[in-house]
């Protein structure tokens, strides 16, 4: 199987990323790597040293990722001007929290309590009021 760029053509750095991350790509890629670092002459300490700092870079990633979510919110206009968007997503996704929308979740506690304590206004005004 060919690949663009093929895999001989490509860095020393790449061909380490696609054998050591088999998840990532494809299987004859990840073959056709080893065998390309075989044929270079890679040694075995750099190749680790490499997959560490890939490792570290990946972490890191991740980890910026999650702090991004957990800030993420809904902005003041969703809620004027897309309301049924916001709302259909507070009641659908129950999984904020777990997922890392810290700050979605809490928006969502405090909008459906509100308007849980309108229902109950609106419910009490109409029956026994009127």
């Amino acid at each position: 199987m060919e690949f663009k760029p093929p895999i001989s053509d490509r860095e020393t750095d790449d061909l380490i990323r696609i054998a050591n991350f088999p998840n990532k790509w494809n299987p004859l890629a990840v073959e056709q790597a080893k065998k390309e670092l075989l044929i270079r002459n890679v040694p075995v300490d750099y190749e680790n040293k490499k997959v560490a700092v890939l490792n570290r870079y990946d972490q890191k990633k991740k980890e910026i990722a999650a702090k991004r979510r957990a800030k993420e919110a809904f902005e003041w206009h969703e809620f004027i001007f897309d309301f049924h968007h916001v709302l259909l997503e507070m009641l659908c996704d129950w999984d904020m929290k777990k997922d890392g929308y810290i700050t979605k979740h809490r928006q969502r506690k405090y909008t459906l309590s509100i308007i849980s304590i309108l229902i109950l206004i609106v419910y009490v005004y109409w029956n026994f009021v009127k």
